[in-house]
C-alpha cells in the first residue's frame, strides 16, 4: 500500500494529546468522521482544533471528567460554534479550588450556555451515561452519586472524578480523570475492570486514599493493561508522576509519559524535584516530550501504539535514570 492510499482497515484512532501538565484524549471513528473528547486544558485548545481539522473530524460528544483546570479549562472553547452532539459533566463539585481563578468555572458554564441546543446537548457525567458512533462505544464508570455528594461534602473536586471506558471492537481502553483510591476499590469490587490501555489517573501521581499501595497494585492486577499512558508535564511541581506507581506498572506493562520530568534525572521524591538543581535541569531541557502524543490506531482484532516500545526505548535512553527502566530492561 503506497504512503498516499487509505488504509481501508482502520477503524478508528486514539490519541492521548500531549499537553504538558493536564490531561486530553480524543477518540475518533474513522468511517463517520465524528470523536469523543474526554478533558482539555485551556493551553492546548489550538493542538485540538488543529487535529480535527487534519483529520477532518466532527467532534460529537465532550466530557468533563471534573473541575481541575488542567482537564476543563478548553472544553467549553471547543464545543462553542461545532455541532456536538453531547457534553456532559457535573456541576455538583463547582467550586473553586487551590490555584483555580473564581471566574473560571463560571465562564466556562456560560460557554456552555452558548453551544447550539444545550437544553438537549448538555447533561451529567455520571454512572450510566453511554454512546457511541460507528466503531467506538464508551460508558462512564464513575462518579456515583454518592461519590458526588463525597466530593461536595469533602470540597474534594478528584473524589467525584469521572472514569470514561472506550472501547473500538476488541480494543478497550480507561481514561482515569483524577479519580480517587476510593473510586477505584469500588470498580475493581464489581469486576469486568480489565483494558488493553489505561491513561494512569491524576497524571501518575499515587492515589488518593491508598496508604501502602495496595489499591495501585489492585489496579494494575484487575486491569493488566498492556500499556499506562501518563500525562505529565516536564516542569510540574507536584512529582508527577510517583516513582512507585511508574516502577510498578513497567513491571508489567511498556509505560508511556508524555513528557520527561526531573525524576528521570534522580529526583525522586517531590520535595527532591522541587529542588533548585532538579528545576534547573529540566529548564535546559530542549525537547520536553518523552513519549508526546500517544496514538493508537485501531483495526479489526489488532492495534498499535506510536511511539512504539522499540521507539520508545530509544528516546529513554536520554536521560540517565528513566522511571520506566524496568521496562528498559525487560526490552530485547
Amino acid at each position: 500500500m503506497s504512503a498516499d492510499s487509505p488504509d481501508t482497515n482502520l477503524l478508528a484512532r486514539v490519541w492521548f494529546i500531549d499537553v504538558g501538565a493536564g490531561d486530553c484524549t480524543l477518540v475518533m471513528d474513522v468511517a463517520t468522521r465524528r470523536a469523543v473528547l474526554v478533558d482539555c486544558p485551556d493551553w492546548s485548545v489550538g493542538d485540538v482544533q488543529r487535529l480535527l481539522l487534519q483529520e477532518e473530524v466532527v467532534l460529537d460528544t465532550v466530557i468533563v471528567t471534573h473541575w481541575d483546570l488542567d482537564h476543563y479549562g478548553g472544553a467549553s472553547r471547543l464545543a462553542v460554534g461545532l455541532p456536538v452532539r453531547r457534553i456532559l459533566y457535573n456541576h455538583d463539585t463547582l467550586f473553586p479550588g487551590e490555584g483555580t481563578p473564581q471566574g473560571r468555572i463560571p465562564t466556562t458554564l456560560k460557554n456552555f450556555l452558548n453551544v447550539p441546543n444545550s437544553n438537549d446537548v448538555l447533561g451529567p457525567a455520571a454512572v450510566g451515561q453511554s454512546g457511541g458512533f460507528g466503531s467506538v462505544t464508551w460508558r462512564i464508570l464513575a462518579p456515583t452519586y454518592a461519590e458526588l455528594t463525597a466530593a461536595y461534602t469533602a470540597r474534594r473536586r478528584n473524589v467525584a472524578s469521572a472514569v470514561v471506558d472506550v472501547s473500538v471492537e476488541s480494543l478497550r481502553v480507561l481514561i482515569g480523570g483524577d479519580a480517587v483510591g476510593g473510586t477505584w476499590q469500588r470498580l475493581i469490587a464489581e469486576g469486568e475492570l480489565d483494558a488493553d490501555i489505561l491513561r494512569w489517573p491524576h497524571h501518575g501521581a499515587d492515589l488518593a486514599g491508598d496508604v501502602d499501595g495496595s489499591i495501585r497494585d489492585g489496579i494494575l492486577t484487575a486491569i493488566k493493561p498492556s500499556f499506562v499512558v501518563i500525562s505529565a508535564g516536564v516542569k510540574n511541581p507536584y512529582g508527577h508522576p510517583s516513582a512507585s506507581v511508574v516502577d510498578r506498572a513497567a513491571s508489567q506493562s511498556s509505560v508511556l509519559c508524555t513528557q520527561v520530568t526531573s525524576g528521570c534525572f534522580g529526583f525522586i521524591s517531590r520535595a527532591d524535584r522541587q529542588a533548585s538543581e532538579a528545576r534547573s535541569i529540566v529548564e535546559g531541557i530542549a525537547e520536553s516530550h518523552c513519549a508526546g502524543t500517544v496514538c493508537v490506531e485501531c483495526r479489526a482484532g489488532s492495534y498499535t501504539v506510536v511511539p512504539s516500545p522499540s521507539e520508545h526505548r530509544n528516546r529513554i535512553q536520554e536521560w540517565p535514570r528513566p522511571l520506566c527502566h524496568a521496562a528498559l530492561l525487560r526490552m530485547p
